[in-house]
């Protein structure tokens, strides 16, 4: 007579070799798609730009003598900034540290007294905040 109670058990190893496999596949994707310095260079250079444009080339910043001037000089400063990339690239390049770990990176940049950390992994950066050399407060300026 069979039992119906019965119920096969998967044994253990079946799993854990499961496990094992995907593990490798990941491990695999995250090395393969671990970005170069040189396209961290790129991304922050970028970020960078970003920030001086958001930050400096403004009409609130325009002196109020020269209020009359204000779109042509915020125009001037993105251009400038625009066309020193190749500058801006190069300070990122000679300020940037990068820790390997084969699967990700860490890339720590220090420009202007200010520290950016920024994870790279499949093929992509996270940058965390920093601290504002000004203050003891940590803010929210970040690279992206």
């Amino acid at each position: 007579m069979a039992r119906l109670d019965y119920v096969p058990s998967q044994s253990s190893s079946g799993y854990l070799g499961k496990g094992a496999i995907l593990l490798t596949i990941l491990a695999g994707t995250m090395a393969f798609t671990n970005p170069q310095r040189e396209e961290y260079i790129n991304y922050a250079s970028d970020q960078l730009s970003a920030e001086i444009k958001k930050s400096i080339c403004k009409e609130s910043q325009v002196p109020e003598f020269l209020k009359g001037f204000s779109s042509a000089l915020v125009n001037t400063c993105n251009s400038l900034v625009t066309t020193q990339r190749n500058l801006i690239k190069d300070t990122v390049d000679k300020s940037t540290t990068r820790q390997n770990a084969i699967l990700f990176s860490v890339y720590t940049t220090e420009v202007a007294g200010y520290k950016y950390q920024t994870l790279g992994g499949f093929g992509n950066f996270m940058t965390f905040p920093t601290k504002d050399p000004n203050s003891s407060k940590s803010t929210a300026k970040k690279l992206n």
